[in-house]
């Protein structure tokens, strides 16, 4: 039957209904006789029918065309490449180094130098992390051109990624950098537009005081610009500045940052450009963002001590925090990520508590992200933060291997810590094609962020990488007190 007959007979038979509701004429009259009322009942109940049919089909049309419509519409994220900086061996700080230049700069008394050796020795860092040029002179240098030669990971990884990819300066639309604890003017942003002669319409974005989840907060930022602006790819440039966080006090809290923080810096190009599909390495399929509420703000907090020094207070709560602050994280991540057997268990415990009180006891249920990830990068602030992490989602030793191995070969770097557990992965020949990978950054605030990615290419795991050198090595055993 012609399409047109199906429209025609479709209004046709819904004129017709109303006319019958609501006593019309049509062409079809009511006559007195029950005879003659059993047939119009008939043909009401037929067009009544008919509609019906057809609605759905209309519906189900609809309902193809809007997400065939909302598939190609939506713009798709994807992680083109990163890179990660490889400090010069001159920069190398074992623990040894670390407390003979502290033992001979006259700043702390035998119990602050104690205590930082004990730290150390506990931390999980092994003796190949590096400290920048500035910490290695005597006496050390902390002025603020000191902490902006910080340029020199900025300018070295931004270098390495556009010229392994060929990508003209000019053709990158937005540029975001993040450093903590250090905010020059003109802003790094600033910087690397003048160093690389980016164009003068650029959106650039300068983060600082985001703490060590700057680099997803980046993420979420150049994710949300990409949805708005088409065909565009977006740089991001990740580091903290380690001059500015050593504190020359005697408040142990604070003293913690000392031994925890090294040099590094990552650089990651984002694209939503369907061509850059068959290059890319990753597709970006959630990022998910939360804070620990009220007080908990100041678990992590850049402030002067009793003594007048400035530094970066680690709180002892701190931990108990990161593990209140990844359960918010999680239950919203859960949803999204997890397979339906999963949410129905988790689902089920919460009811089961609510209406059988001794299950409490219990703790809460513990979702098993096993089933939506084959890897996982998390970040490598210290020991107790993997440890805390390890503990709340059950995860084996292997989950947690490359996020221990970053932290024992480069230390806390901050924002770029989980590109560093990420290149470990590549390295070792891992990450396959169809892989999930969750990236989980904790941060000052308290923010705990994490991030999905799919792999969408075959990777070269011969290609080279911040791990290339050294990753015939790894993993390797880390005792709890190291004999450096």
């Amino acid at each position: 039957m012609p399409k047109q007959w199906h429209t025609s007979l479709l209004v046709k038979a819904i004129y017709q209904i109303f006319a019958c509701i609501y006593c019309q004429p049509c062409k079809f009259q009511h006559h007195n006789s029950s005879s003659t009322n059993i047939i119009d009942m008939e043909f009401f109940l037929a067009n009544v029918i008919f509609v019906f049919s057809q609605l759905k089909i209309l519906a189900a049309i609809l309902a193809i065309a809007t997400a065939v419509y909302l598939f190609y519409k939506t713009k798709r994220v994807y992680l083109v490449d990163f890179m990660c900086y490889s400090a010069p061996d001159a920069y190398r700080a074992p623990t040894s180094t670390f407390v003979e230049h502290i033992e001979r700069l006259g700043k702390f008394n035998s119990e602050t130098i104690e205590f930082q050796t004990k730290v150390l020795k506990r931390s999980g860092l092994g003796s190949k992390s590096y400290f920048p040029a500035g910490i290695h002179l005597y006496p050390t240098d902390q002025t603020l051109n000191s902490a902006v030669q910080v340029e020199m990971v900025l300018f070295s990884v931004a270098q390495e990624l556009l010229s392994r990819h060929k990508i003209d300066p000019k053709s990158i639309d937005i540029l975001i950098t993040n450093c903590s604890v250090i905010c020059p003017a003109p802003s790094f942003a600033s910087k690397i537009v003048n160093k690389f002669g980016l164009r003068s319409n650029i959106k650039s974005f300068n983060l600082s005081g985001m703490g060590c989840s700057a680099g997803l907060l980046s993420v979420s930022l150049a994710e949300d610009l990409l949805k708005v602006h088409e065909n565009s790819l977006a740089l991001i440039l990740s580091m903290e500045s380690v001059y500015s966080n050593i504190y020359n006090g005697k408040v142990k809290s604070m003293l913690l940052a000392n031994c925890l923080f090294r040099m590094g810096g990552a650089a990651v190009l984002l694209s939503n450009r369907k061509r850059d599909k068959r290059v890319a390495k990753y597709e970006l399929k959630h990022l998910v963002r939360t804070y620990a509420k009220d007080s908990y703000y100041k678990c992590v907090i850049q402030e002067p001590g009793k003594d007048g020094f400035t530094g970066v207070n680690l709180s002892k709560s701190l931990k108990q925090v990161a593990g209140k602050a990844l359960r918010v994280n999680t239950a919203t991540l859960a949803v999204l990520v997890l397979p339906y057997s999963e949410q129905v268990k988790y689902i089920l415990a919460i009811v089961w508590k609510k209406i059988w009180p001794p299950a409490k006891k219990r703790g809460p249920y513990i979702p098993n992200f096993k089933k939506a990830f084959e890897h996982f990068c998390i970040h490598s602030g210290g020991k107790s933060v993997i440890e805390t992490v390890k503990e709340k989602l059950k995860l084996r030793e292997k989950d947690i291997e490359a996020s221990r191995m970053t932290l024992h070969k480069f230390g806390n770097t901050s924002s770029a810590s989980i590109w560093y557990s990420l290149c470990y992965l590549e390295a070792k020949g891992r990450v396959k094609k169809g892989d999930r990978v969750w990236q989980l950054s904790f941060g000052s605030g308290l923010k705990c962020n994490s991030a999905v990615w799919k792999c969408i290419k075959h990777l070269d795991h011969e290609s080279s990488n911040v791990w290339s050198d050294w990753i015939h090595r790894y993993a390797v055993e880390v005792p709890d007190i190291m004999d450096h």
